[in-house]
């Protein structure tokens, strides 16, 4: 814990943490900022917006709440070439570090900041424009540079975000990109402009997803947040977060989109690993236990099902593990769990290692194929097994089961399942036995 200058605890308020955040992320940007106050009002400012933010994100309510953030930071003409980009950042930051923030929460708080900002600069940009009409000849020209400086600084925003950020019509034809979101995607910004928002369509987009953007370009809501495969020019895919908020003119009506777009492809990798290991025996690539344990459970759902166990196991697997040491017996086991996955003739059967040298196989709709699916595990160890130069002969029980899901649970299929594998050991290995 941070402490004061006196050694007592820091006694900061909440929304401390965030007006540091925000505060050296503007000041670590370029110094062309617009900021017609002192550095001690800026960071009054701040302080006031902040604790805004963070009241909002605690809320349940809607994220209305964060669109007067971005509103008013805009409408104070605290504006420059990466003023958005960086409090976009401060803020993400912010919630990520906030455990009892969701992310979706997060994502909609960010989302509705930005598109006030966007919405008040615009605004103020309208107005200057007005000005201009009505300047008489004399001051036009002054007031028209002004106003290409404005229109500068307001380009700046948008390609300098950090993030991905693009815009386009109701019509979905995209009228400006930053460098940031063609880059990630192979283009230049001026070839993205030539494109529509549905040449960027992805194999793996649901209609669940477009349902939502029409929503938007309608009009229905505001903001939606979510994850999209984006195709790259060079054919791979790009996995991104998305957030899309609608732009409205001064009546209401639907005038833009906004799109904040985040790289997640890395993420993504590491996720999936991360729930493939958590569902798969590192060893032999099976199903592990909590997969096995998931699909019976799943089985069980259909009441009208006759549910289907081989419980497979390997005899005197110690042997070989004692004689020819555990890299020879994890091969054997390898060469096993494929010879089982073999055997498999339906997409819902599934092979699983339960640990040690015992592998189940489930049959979620099983007739008399379960039988027939017990011989063909045996008839695959009819065949030694080669391991580094030495051929070994390996042999296997095996105990069948078969019951309608209405007549028996998970445990007592399992059990019986077990029972028969024991029973096939005790009447001299190497055997099937069934209880059905």
């Amino acid at each position: 814990m941070a402490s004061d200058p006196g050694g007592g605890p820091d006694q900061r308020s909440p929304h401390a943490a965030l007006v540091e955040q925000w505060a050296a992320a503007l000041e670590g940007g370029t110094r062309d900022h617009v900021v017609p106050m002192s550095r001690h009002e800026a960071r009054g400012l701040l302080d006031r917006l902040a604790r805004e933010f963070v009241a909002a994100a605690h809320d349940d309510g809607t994220p209305d709440r964060a669109t007067s953030l971005g509103v008013e930071l805009a409408r104070a003409h605290f504006v420059g070439n990466e003023v958005l980009g960086r409090s976009i950042t401060a803020l993400q930051t912010y919630c990520a570090q906030q455990a009892d923030i969701p992310a979706t929460r997060a994502a909609a708080l960010v989302g509705a900041f930005t598109t006030g900002y966007v919405r008040a600069f615009r605004g103020w940009l309208l107005a200057e424009q007005e000005s201009v009409r009505a300047a008489d000849m004399a001051a036009r020209l002054r007031v028209q540079e002004q106003l290409r400086a404005s229109e500068a600084r307001f380009r700046a925003v948008f390609a300098q975000a950090g993030i991905g950020t693009g815009l386009s019509d109701m019509t979905g034809r995209i009228i400006e990109v930053n460098a940031a979101f063609a880059n990630m995607l192979g283009y230049t910004p001026a070839e993205m402009c030539a494109l529509d928002v549905t040449d960027l369509t992805h194999p793996d987009d649901d209609a669940h997803m477009w349902a939502l953007y029409s929503a938007v370009v309608q009009g229905d809501v505001d903001n939606v947040h979510l994850e999209k495969a984006y195709p790259h020019r060079d054919g791979t895919t790009v996995w991104t977060k998305i957030n899309v908020s609608l732009i409205r003119d001064d009546e209401g009506r639907p005038q833009y989109t906004l799109i904040l777009v985040e790289d997640i492809s890395e993420q993504r990798v590491l996720r999936e690993r991360l729930q493939y290991r958590a569902h798969h025996d590192q060893l032999t690539g099976l199903a592990n236990r909590s997969r096995f344990f998931d699909a019976l459970t799943a089985a069980f759902d259909e009441p009208g099902a006759r549910i289907g166990l081989c419980y497979v196991d390997l005899d005197r697997f110690k042997a070989v593990n004692d004689t020819y040491g555990h890299a020879v017996g994890d091969q054997v086991l390898k060469q096993v769990a494929a010879r089982l996955d073999a055997c498999t003739t339906d997409p819902g059967q599934l092979v699983a290692r339960m640990g040690g040298d015992e592998f189940v196989i489930l049959v979620p709709h099983a007739g008399a194929d379960v039988e027939e699916l017990a011989r063909s595990v045996r008839a695959k160890f009819n065949r030694p097994f080669e391991v580094q130069g030495r051929r070994l002969t390996v042999t296997a029980s095996v105990g069948v089961t078969a019951e309608h899901a209405a007549h028996t649970t998970a445990d007592h299929l399992l059990q019986a399942a077990d029972y028969s594998m024991y029973w096939a050991k005790a009447v001299g290995r190497s055997t099937t036995r069934t209880a059905l």
